[in-house]
């Protein structure tokens, strides 16, 4: 897991990752603290890229990828931001020669991914095997409910010849392990499975990708960001999460990716987990409060059944009205004052903010009693029309005045050298 952060305003943008990795190995944990996320993507242009989530694409990890991007056509340049996420897309399609098995193994472990997220969300959830199977089937269906309104990635005759292929694979992913004793499971795993390969939605799995900077015609930065899970059908699976193109109207933005958590806490106030829980629990009260209250008037049983629809409606309306005044007060209370301060900052501020706010996520978890997902040194750049991409703070897995090579070699092959730089 990660924090990263881009702060925006119409002069610059600041990113900050930190580089904590995350490794999962039969059913342990270990985090190191030395992996890089923040990249320059170009030696001549203003754009960079960090990476969260799965470290790998096509099982090549994401650094070398976009590195050899870089590596590939150094003096490259693009009108927008948005027209290098579609190079960059292309690129992905072409760095290597993918078949039919590379694209079965992202299908399969697109439903993997799907099956393991729900079977730890619910074994937390749960007292013991009977909850955990009624709980599991249970969130499965709700899960399927909602992917069935998700648009299509995958065509009909595009899913059947993939689902031929990987059934039989699929039928034993449905039955592995723990999976095989609950067998009323697998009709919905399978619908999962299906649905979750086939529709336009990121998997516990994806990739995280965020592309920032200025085109060779933009004279205010942009952001582009998505969720990637791999290449199906010659076409590359991914999700657009964020797009953002400033205006002189516009000004800017925070943006956090990944565990946006804390950041969401010091933005707007309060823990989004809990304003959720404090808005059902309102909800919850209002109704409790319109039954007791008829109660008390002297309405009997079979009267306050045929009012619970109206009771619901109620309440669900007067919950709407105090939640959009609460997020309206938040707002202008703490997310628009910390925005509008931020847009007014220079170039230096602004990284200082974007590592600032990555620090608070590292420190939460440093101190409380959850797996320290967010740590270790925190990269910084700075990334601006006329200075193009700057290193504030950056960490190396070697010391620069040991390896002058890899420093002096860094523009070689802009003259027909060698690319030896190793960051």
């Amino acid at each position: 897991m990660t924090a990263e952060i881009a702060v925006l305003n119409k002069s610059a943008v600041a990113l900050a990752a930190d580089s904590k990795v995350t490794l999962s190995r039969g059913g342990k944990q270990k985090t190191y603290d030395t992996v890089d996320k923040l990249f320059s993507i170009s030696k001549t242009e203003p754009v960079g890229a960090m990476i969260y989530g799965n470290a790998e694409f096509m099982r090549f990890p994401w650094e070398t990828i976009l590195k050899e991007y870089r590596r590939k056509d150094p003096r490259k340049k693009f009108d927008t931001i948005f027209l290098w996420t579609d190079d960059i897309m292309r690129f992905l399609l072409t760095f290597f020669n993918f078949v039919e098995d590379d694209e079965d193994v992202v299908a399969l472990s697109i439903a993997e991914s799907w099956f393991q997220n729900y079977s730890e969300s619910c074994a937390s959830s749960s007292s013991g095997p009977d909850e955990f199977k009624s709980l599991f089937i249970s969130e499965i269906s709700g899960a399927n409910e909602y992917l069935k309104t998700l648009d299509d990635f995958l065509t009909e005759e595009e899913w059947r010849a993939l689902g031929a292929r990987i059934g039989p694979k699929l039928d034993s992913v449905v039955k592995r392990g723990f999976f095989e004793t609950l067998k009323d499971a697998h009709a919905p795993m399978k619908e999962m499975a299906e649905l979750a390969i086939r529709k336009v939605a990121p998997s516990p799995a994806s990739s995280g990708l965020v592309v920032a900077g200025f085109g060779e015609k933009e004279l205010l930065p942009s952001l582009h960001a998505f969720k990637i899970d791999g290449i199906l059908c010659g076409r590359v699976k991914a999700y657009e999460t964020e797009r953002f193109d400033a205006t002189r109207e516009n000004r800017g933005g925070v943006m956090p990716f990944a565990q946006t958590d804390m950041v969401d806490r010091f933005m707007q106030g309060i823990d989004p987990a809990y304003a959720v829980q404090l808005r059902e629990s309102i909800k919850g009260l209002l109704f409790t409060n319109a039954v007791d209250t008829a109660t008390a008037l002297g309405h009997d049983a079979a009267e306050l059944e045929a009012m619970t629809e109206a009771f619901s409606t109620a309440t669900q309306a007067a919950v709407d009205k105090f939640w959009e005044s609460h997020q309206r007060i938040r707002r202008e209370r703490f997310v628009s004052p910390i925005v509008d301060m931020a847009m007014s900052l220079p170039k230096d501020e602004l990284a200082n903010l974007a590592e600032s706010l990555v620090s608070l996520t590292s420190l939460q978890r440093r101190v409380s009693r959850e797996l320290e997902t967010v740590g270790g040194a925190i990269d910084v750049a700075v990334i601006s029309k006329g200075d193009g991409f700057v290193w504030i703070k950056r960490k190396h897995y070697f010391k620069a005045d040991r390896n002058l090579r890899f420093v002096n070699s860094y523009f070689n092959n802009l003259n027909g050298g060698n690319d030896d730089e190793p960051a």
